[in-house]
């Protein structure tokens, strides 16, 4: 069976032609045994074959080219060879073996360098300038894993075993490196660039006239493309320079050329940190607030361009920068950014408006009236009495009650009204009016606000009150066209403020603090005379974590004494009170601002201050259900978001 496979096999790819004197032999085979390929070899080239049993397997094997018993052997070792196998000569034999054990056999030694090709062979090549055993760790990662390198130290020699093709390589890169006296070889391991084109740049740069220091040098340099490194021959001034140069060349893509690089920001804020960087990029040393001037944040991307070829855009949208510029400006950029993209601690601020006041006055006076409304009236009045008896006597004349008011206090009225037979009404009277009234006032507000660091917050608790600022009753050319211009302001209370932590947990605060209010009218006042009263407190304070601090205040004490009389009359004594009416007043008031700053630095203290202001929400039990009976809040803050109903009281 095997000499029929034998024959088969031989019928498809060994084909005799020519002439006597010279045969050839074209080799076509296709999946056939090694062993068959063995025989056949042996039968053209007359050798004699010691095959390992380990050496087995299916081969193909293509030739277009009628080929010499030479060509047909060269051509078997090179079967060999891809197979993983290789042909050591011993005696009259050829011993073929896997490579991995042919260095275990005796592998015969070429010094004539007669073998060529796949051939396993040994050679000794003889250095003259540079040390053996500077080369071995040079060529070891060039040879396959079955070949053999070793240096002779006494001879300055490398003897190695390998296939001659192999051992030609090796051998004309060893006649490169070993030129020029004293001069050394250093390896230079490649990271982010092929050899190859590390070694395209450095022909060109030696071409130039900026090279004449490499060039007047001893100097070689060659590329290793399976290590992906250089091997560079040359005096320690050359190595330098090249290695250099290869510094600058072995770098991400990214950092060779002007790159362009997209940072996401975790925390802060890309149009402002866009700022910064354009700052620096230009040099420019102008300080910028970090506080936004306003509105509602804009999805457009903002772009800033600095000199020196540098580019910062700031995509809001995504709260990204789009950096392009040099890489170590680059580098320099992106710690920048890493410093400032920093998560800010955030700070309560809790105000407590406390405002009390006091007022107690007393009014006694007595007012006349008399005399014949038709003819004239005579009256003793006096503003400061309290209800005036001008109008008490215009009730009386025109039997009209509703014109005397609503008078208050004690109010004592004495007199007579007569009507003669000509209908003439005479009348007089005396109206005697004492009054007391004491005035007690407790006002507190405790508005609070968070914001972060650095950044400035704003709450207002109040009303926004219309004033009129102007109004036109007619337009030009006689048409009519009134209007009225009205500005609209907050009235209330008013809180703005900077913090700043510093060390220790100090907080520095820009604080504005503003207490107003409307003073009631009296009615038919419009809006153009209203009367604000309004306090307000602009400073800046250093308070711990947590310490409450007074802002400052206002202590008022106002006494005033009014006395109305009537000239002489008014200084007599005892019936002097007749003529006389008294007005004393005295009024109290203190107001006190005071603030307390609370550092938040992460998540958890955050929630634990929100949860808390909940908790006091909740105690008080706000919500009043549809039907007006009081309702209980949901018993966790985080209920409130997630929609459940009011629990039943």
């Amino acid at each position: 069976m095997k000499a029929r496979k034998s024959l088969v096999a031989l019928g498809l790819w060994l084909a005799l032609c020519g002439v006597a004197s010279a045969k050839t032999w074209k080799v076509n085979l296709k999946d056939a045994e090694i062993s068959a390929l063995v025989s056949e070899v042996a039968e053209i080239t007359g050798k004699n074959f010691i095959v390992d049993p380990r050496v087995k397997g299916n081969i193909t094997v293509i030739s277009s080219k009628p080929l010499s018993a030479d060509q047909v052997y060269d051509l078997f070792l090179g079967v060999l060879s891809v197979n993983g196998f290789a042909a050591v000569p011993s005696g009259n034999a050829i011993k073929l073996v896997p490579d991995v054990n042919a260095k275990q056999n005796a592998v015969p030694f070429d010094m004539r360098q007669k073998l060529k090709g796949e051939a396993l062979v040994t050679r000794i090549i003889m250095l003259e300038n540079t040390s053996a055993n500077e080369l071995v760790p040079v060529l070891r990662p060039l040879l396959p894993q079955f070949a053999h390198l070793a240096a002779i130290n006494g001879a300055n020699a490398l003897v190695i075993s390998d296939h001659a093709n192999n051992i030609a390589e090796i051998e004309e890169l060893v006649r490169s490196l070993d030129t020029g006296e004293g001069d050394e070889l250093e390896v230079i391991a490649l990271k982010e660039v092929r050899a190859d084109d590390v070694m395209s740049m450095l022909d060109t740069l030696t071409s130039t006239s900026a090279s004449k220091d490499m060039r007047g040098s001893r100097l070689r340099v060659l590329a290793d493309n399976r290590g992906n490194r250089l091997l560079v021959k040359g005096d320690a001034r050359a190595r330098k320079r090249i290695r250099e140069i290869v510094a600058q060349l072995d770098k991400p893509a990214a950092e060779r050329l002007s790159g362009v690089r997209v940072f996401r920001l975790k925390h802060a804020s890309a149009k402002q940190t866009a700022d910064v960087l354009k700052n620096l990029a230009t040099g420019d040393s102008s300080s910028r607030s970090s506080t936004p001037t306003g509105g509602a944040a804009t999805q457009a991307s903002s772009a800033s361009t600095a000199s020196g070829g540098v580019s910062i855009i700031a995509d809001e949208a995504q709260n990204a920068l789009v950096v392009r510029a040099d890489p170590s400006l680059m580098r320099e950029l992106e710690q920048v950014i890493l410093q400032l993209d920093q998560r800010r601690s955030q700070v309560l601020i809790q105000a407590a408006i406390v405002e009390v006041s006091g007022e107690n006055a007393d009014q006694l006076g007595v007012q006349w009236a008399f005399g014949d409304p038709s003819k004239g009236v005579g009256l003793i009045n006096f503003s400061n009495a309290g209800t005036s008896i001008a109008s008490v006597a215009a009730a009386a004349a025109k039997n009209d009650p509703t014109l005397a008011g609503s008078p208050a206090g004690a109010l004592i009225g004495i007199g007579k009204s007569e009507t003669n037979s000509n209908g003439d009404r005479t009348f007089y009277g005396a109206l005697i009016q004492a009054l007391n009234t004491i005035s007690n006032a407790n006002l507190l507000s405790t508005p609070s606000i968070m914001t972060l660091d650095n950044q400035e917050a704003k709450i207002v608790v109040g009303q926004n009150v219309p004033f009129i600022t102007g109004s036109t009753t007619s337009g030009t050319g006689g048409t009519s066209n009134p209007f009225t211009t009205i500005e609209r302001q907050d009235v209330g209370i008013t809180l703005k403020v900077v913090p700043h932590i510093g060390e220790g947990g100090a907080v520095r605060l820009e604080v504005e603090q503003e207490v107003s209010s409307v003073v009631p009218s009296v009615s038919g006042v419009n809006s153009a005379d209203l009367i604000t009263n309004k306090r307000s407190i602009k400073t800046t304070i250093l308070a711990d974590d947590g310490q409450t601090i007074v802002l400052g205040g206002l202590i008022q004490d106002d006494s005033k004494l009014s006395v109305s009389e009537v000239p002489l009359l008014g200084k007599v004594p005892v019936l002097g009170y007749l003529f006389r009416s008294k007005s004393n007043s005295k009024t109290k008031r203190n107001l006190l601002v005071f603030l307390q700053p609370q550092i938040l630095r992460d998540s958890e203290s955050a929630l634990a201050i929100s949860t808390g202001k909940y908790n006091l929400t909740r105690g008080l039990q706000l919500q009043v259900g549809a039907r007006g009976e009081l309702m209980h809040l949901p018993e966790s803050i985080n209920q409130v978001y997630q929609g459940s109903a009011p629990a039943k009281p």
